[in-house]
C-alpha cells in the first residue's frame, strides 16, 4: 500500500493546481492517510440503492472530499483509479491536496486508500507540516 501511495505522489508531479504552480511542479514530502472503512459502508448502501454518485469513480471521490474540494486530476494506474482534490487556498486554512485511490470489484467501486497534504502559506511542499496560523494570516492577507 505504501509503494501505491508514493506511485501516487510521483503521478501527482505532472498535476497543476493553480495557474502560479505551471512553472514549477508541485513537492509533496509527507501525507497523512485518512479512513475509508466508514465510507465504504455509506458507499455500498449507495451502490445498492443505485444512486447515480455511486457509479463513477470521479463521483465517488468528490463525495468522499466533500464540497471543499475541486477535483482536478483522474487518471488509471495498474487496474486502479487516482483522484487529486485540492482546495481553495484561504486566509483561514492551507490549500489541501487529496489524493483517493479506487478499485473496482465485482462491478463495485471502492475507496482503497486516501492521503491527506497541505501546503502552508508560503510554503515549498506539500506534506504534514504544522501551519503557523497566524503567520498564514499575515501572508495571506490583501
Amino acid at each position: 500500500m505504501k509503494f501505491f501511495g508514493l506511485c501516487a505522489l510521483v503521478a501527482f508531479y505532472s498535476l497543476m493546481l493553480s495557474p502560479q504552480a505551471q512553472a514549477q511542479q508541485p513537492i509533496i514530502v509527507s501525507y497523512a492517510v485518512q479512513p475509508v472503512n466508514h465510507f465504504n459502508q455509506q458507499l455500498r448502501i449507495a451502490q445498492a440503492q443505485q444512486q447515480d454518485w455511486a457509479k463513477d469513480p470521479s463521483k465517488i471521490s468528490s463525495q468522499y472530499a466533500g464540497n471543499k474540494f475541486t477535483l482536478v486530476r483522474t487518471q488509471s494506474h495498474k487496474g486502479s483509479i487516482l483522484t487529486y482534490q485540492v482546495s481553495e487556498f484561504s486566509k483561514q486554512h492551507p490549500q489541501m491536496l487529496l489524493i483517493i485511490s479506487l478499485k473496482q470489484n465485482a462491478k463495485q467501486w471502492q475507496v482503497s486508500s486516501a492521503q491527506l497534504a497541505w501546503k502552508c502559506s508560503g510554503g515549498q511542499h506539500f506534506g504534514t507540516d504544522r501551519c503557523n496560523i497566524a503567520e498564514h494570516e499575515l501572508n495571506t492577507a490583501p
